[in-house]
């Protein structure tokens, strides 16, 4: 039971990174949209990476924040390149 609950606050840290990096970036949340059938998550697609981020890096909530934090813009410039 332990064990979920500090990996429940790890991703809860890597999602409030990514969350904040959202808010900073352009000083507002893109909301979800749905376009030409297709589905759009905006900010909550960010905190599932950022979730997900935090998780993968370490076990440290601040690591996991930070992780959140740019996981997101790292995701995106991976694939972008692709």
């Amino acid at each position: 039971m332990l064990i979920y609950i500090s990996y429940s606050l790890i991703f809860l840290a890597g999602a409030v990174g990514a969350f904040i990096s959202d808010i900073l970036k352009d000083n507002c949340l893109e909301m979800p949209k749905k376009i030409d059938g297709k589905l759009f998550l905006g900010f909550f697609g960010g905190i599932l990476i950022g979730g997900a981020a935090g998780l993968a890096i370490d076990g440290s909530l601040s690591t996991a924040f930070m992780g959140g934090f740019t996981g997101k813009e790292i995701l995106t410039r991976i694939l972008k390149n692709s």
